[in-house]
């Protein structure tokens, strides 16, 4: 299925300047151990750094609101903790799928309750569904039911849907924390006059352990346990969410005892805290990675140019100065675990033999998102290798909203685009279609930001796409990722970690993939 909609690109980058934060911890001097024995121990409280513009599952396109969301909201499917290739049930206990690929049959669970009591069917998962594609809700998540021909409900505990066509990724979007969450369909009838945006913006209605008891809009949302979930009982009785953009007062408030968890840290405090035993840092994978986007035309057309800059880049090193342990070399086209090892390799001999030859006389421009402290680092640290092998190099600070534009006006585009990112579900579709379709035409390639990629890649990603067998697709999704490698018009870097500072006493920590800042609010307990 192709993506219609430019989603917000999302990255761990921070606001906040490291000074900032130095200063905050010089001002705090170890106090954790004390502050947290004054914790209640049945009560959860973290932060995320913006508001959410609403609660609406369907239309908020936010990755640090899934930590709200995915604790009062459900999906049919989720993955398992942390894995990239192993989907479980969650409101379907099971599913079938036709020999033509086109209908998936869903058994739906019959314990299921929404917040407001009803038992949840089969009709509440067929109008959620359908609500994502409804006119006027403009769901950026749409596109992943584009493909769908038509629903079904043959009883309350069966769900069936039927494609156009074949897709390979569609129980991956189901099952993606960004997928279709299943809304209580009284509360959408009620509030049909404008589809319920206005009521969901404040409210909630979903089968998730948690439902929300109040929110200061700006400030925090606070989430109260449901006695009557499906599931198994969450630790937290009350978990608190609060709105902190500034990371040293982040810090601050966790060191004063007000916070249990923080993310989004720079390196150095990570650093720092890991060796604090008032605390833990816990790290997870996540599907994100940092890559150059790189524009074919104007002054890198020339392969042997585009190829002399790639090589002459020292990952390890870059890894090192910027993101520390919480960063691996990149070792595939894809995020790493979304393909199988040996899949679309990007490896490269590092060499500076002839880049100041080739680049003599040029000035080659690299853009990074304005406001993103860690990408402005990584530039600066690319910018430094690539003169120390004789190119010039020039930063070109691009605000974030203008990104999407960059593909309709070349001319003026930089040459070479940083970016940290990850994709919204663990499919290869997901991240091949968006960031390499060359044909930038029915939503395809919506974040190419530079118009790379190639006619042979579209069609090897349309294959796989399209694929009912699961080694044809994943030969398929090689070969594009290949064709990408070697045009190199897509520069790989780094797969970034997840990192949380957590007061010591927090255990059974699950994370959820792809997103970055989202744990399991289920499975973590206070010990």
């Amino acid at each position: 299925m192709s993506p219609h909609r430019r989603p917000l690109r999302r990255n761990l980058g921070i606001s906040a300047g490291l000074a900032t934060v130095a200063l905050a911890l010089a001002a705090c001097s170890g106090g954790g151990s004390g502050s947290a024995g004054a914790r209640p121990k049945d009560a959860l409280r973290l932060a995320i750094s913006s508001e959410m513009p609403t609660l609406d599952p369907q239309t908020v396109y936010q990755y640090e609101g899934n930590q709200v969301l995915t604790a009062v909201y459900e999906g049919l499917l989720s993955y398992s903790s942390d894995s990239t290739d192993e989907i479980v049930p969650m409101l379907a206990k099971s599913y079938k799928l036709s020999d033509d690929g086109l209908t998936y049959t869903f058994a739906l669970r019959d314990d299921v309750t929404f917040a407001g009591g009803r038992a949840m069917t089969s009709a509440d998962v067929k109008a959620s569904f359908e609500r994502l594609a409804a006119a006027g809700v403009e769901s950026q998540m749409a596109y992943m039911v584009a493909g769908v021909a038509k629903y079904q409900t043959p009883d309350e505990h069966t769900f069936v849907v039927r494609l156009k066509a074949p897709s390979s990724s569609f129980l991956s979007l189901v099952a993606s924390p960004f997928g279709p969450k299943v809304i209580d369909s009284t509360v959408l009838e009620e509030n049909k006059a404008d589809n319920a945006l206005e009521y969901l913006k404040t409210h909630t209605a979903g089968t998730g352990p948690y439902q929300l008891g109040s929110m200061t809009a700006g400030q925090e949302y606070d989430l109260t346990r449901r006695d009557d979930y499906w599931g198994e009982e969450p630790s937290f009785a009350t978990v608190t969410v609060k709105v902190i953009s500034d990371v040293a007062t982040q810090l601050l408030q966790l060191e004063g005892g007000d916070l249990d968890i923080v993310t989004g840290q720079p390196v150095a405090t990570l650093q720092q805290f890991a060796k604090d035993g008032d605390y833990q840092v816990q790290q997870f994978p996540t599907l994100q990675k940092a890559n150059l986007h790189v524009k074919t035309s104007g002054t890198l057309s020339d392969m042997k140019l585009r190829e002399a800059l790639r090589d002459s880049i020292d990952r390890k090193t870059l890894v090192s100065q910027v993101w520390g342990d919480y960063a691996k070399v990149s070792g595939q086209m894809y995020p790493a675990g979304m393909v199988a090892d040996g899949t679309a390799t990007d490896t490269w001999q590092t060499a500076t033999g002839n880049l100041a030859t080739l680049a003599q006389g040029k000035t080659i421009t690299l853009g990074y998102i304005a406001g993103r402290t860690a990408d402005q680092q990584a530039s600066e640290a690319l910018q430094a290798q690539w003169t120390d092998a004789g190119a010039t190099v020039e930063l070109v600070a691009v605000q974030g909203n203008d990104i999407y534009g960059l593909s309709g006006s070349l001319d003026t585009a930089p040459d070479l685009l940083f970016e940290t990112a990850y994709p919204d579900s663990a499919h290869p579709d997901t991240w091949a279609r968006l960031f390499w379709y060359s044909d930038l035409t029915k939503g395809n390639g919506a974040l190419n930001y530079l118009a790379g990629g190639t006619p042979a890649a579209d069609r090897y990603i349309d294959r796989g796409a399209a694929a009912t067998d699961e080694t044809v697709a994943e030969k398929a999704y090689g070969a594009a990722g290949d064709a990408i490698h070697n045009d190199i018009s897509y520069i790989t870097l780094a797969d970034i970690d997840d990192a949380f500072i957590m007061s010591k006493d927090l255990t059974g920590a699950g994370h959820w993939l792809p997103l970055s800042v989202t744990l399991d609010l289920r499975t973590l307990k206070r010990s």
